[in-house]
């Protein structure tokens, strides 16, 4: 993550506004973001298991 102390007062300013709007989407979506997550989990299982046949072989 961003170390805010660092930037611009503006560039802050920014940053703070899109994480809040990401906060407040990410709360009125709940079923969305728990979907997203499990497809990504799912994928992340087959690419290991994916790479377990490919070390065996």
């Amino acid at each position: 993550m961003t170390d805010l102390n660092t930037l611009p007062a503006e560039e802050q300013k920014a940053i703070e506004a899109r994480r809040a709007y990401q906060r407040q989407w990410r709360a009125a979506n709940k079923d969305k973001v728990r979907e997203h997550n499990r497809r990504f989990w799912l994928k992340k299982a087959a690419e290991q298991q994916e790479g377990r046949q490919n070390n065996e072989a």
